[in-house]
């Protein structure tokens, strides 16, 4: 194989050689694949949403994090909490409205997730001012707290035709 050149003249090796010709490079780090962060959610009241996920050794996701003893992410924890509510929001105020995250006001992880665990999420919701809803959420596994979190959303107009919370678009400030 050849090697091509970069805009500032080095050469790019092809992948799983050695730029300078020498011994192969470590195959390319495979991609991570989208993560789920609930495998169910369900609405207990008109203030209350809880959310389950079954860590799994085998998700794409996990590789790497932490080599020798495989942790599920905290961010992983909080992004488990926004799917819990934005199912909460979908039931309670419907499609048209989603939940954005505004202010993390606290989190504390209390205990590592590992493979073959599964998180629970309890997230009690009321409103705040305006188009806010305020979140304190309780993650456990076993019965045994992982973490505790506190969180302010804004709702804001469902602009995507696919519904997906990251296409959305703020409200303009008048």
């Amino acid at each position: 194989m050849t090697s091509a050149s970069s805009a500032s003249g080095a050469a790019l090796a092809a992948p799983g050689t050695d730029p300078a010709g020498g011994t192969a490079a470590p195959p390319p780090r495979r991609r991570a694949a989208p993560h789920n962060p609930v495998d169910s959610a369900s609405v207990l009241s008109s203030t209350e949403v809880v959310a389950r996920k079954a860590v799994r050794a085998d998700d794409a996701y996990l590789e790497g994090h932490y080599p020798d003893m495989t942790v599920y992410p905290g961010v992983f924890l909080i992004e488990s909490v926004h799917e819990a509510v934005i199912h909460f929001v979908r039931q309670v105020r419907g499609e048209g409205v989603v939940p954005e995250p505004a202010v993390l006001e606290s989190v504390r992880f209390t205990t590592a997730l590992r493979p073959g665990d599964v998180l629970d999420v309890h997230c009690e919701c009321r409103p705040g001012e305006g188009d806010t809803l305020l979140v304190t959420a309780l993650c456990t596994s076993g019965g045994a707290r992982a973490a505790q979190m506190k969180i302010q959303f804004r709702l804001v107009a469902d602009t995507a035709e696919t519904g997906d919370p990251c296409t959305t678009t703020r409200p303009s400030a008048a």
